[in-house]
């Protein structure tokens, strides 16, 4: 009796920790960053020209995102901001950003970030990084560190 006792808490407690969530913690991942763009990849390639400009010509510290609980905030490098509203979905790695005016700068390489950010519908991350993805392949990434 006591081995059949012994055997069931033993199966209960491996259930329990089996049935762990594969859902990311959103709050962790965006609430309270600061983002600054990495990279850059157009159509799923890092080989485009504007990708190329970007490397060589750009300096990417002038550009970033941050995140509060439900809105966010940025600038582009002709220092243009943007801000709106955020929602993710951790289980599907889902994200819609909502921009309050889509700005219209200048530069044709801070207009396509812009329609980037407003086609969002992806992310992936890690502890150092982000990536945020259209349906067109187009991914801004991102760090922690300028």
């Amino acid at each position: 009796m006591k081995v059949i006792k012994n055997l069931f808490v033993l199966t209960v407690m491996l259930l329990a920790f089996s049935a762990c969530s594969n859902e990311d913690d959103i709050d962790e991942i965006f609430v309270g960053r600061t983002w600054y763009m990495t990279g850059i990849a157009f159509n799923g390639s890092n080989n485009s020209e504007e990708t190329r400009n970007f490397y060589t010509d750009t300096d990417a510290s002038c550009y970033y995102i941050s995140f509060s609980s439900g809105t966010f905030q940025g600038k582009l490098s002709s220092g243009v901001s943007f801000s709106g509203t955020w929602e993710a979905n951790g289980k599907h790695q889902s994200i819609e950003l909502h921009l309050k005016e889509k700005p219209n700068p200048d530069a044709l390489f801070d207009k396509q970030l812009v329609n980037i950010l407003s086609d969002a519908h992806s992310y992936s991350s890690g502890a150092d990084f982000m990536n945020l993805s259209d349906t067109n392949q187009n991914t801004i990434r991102f760090g922690t560190i300028r």
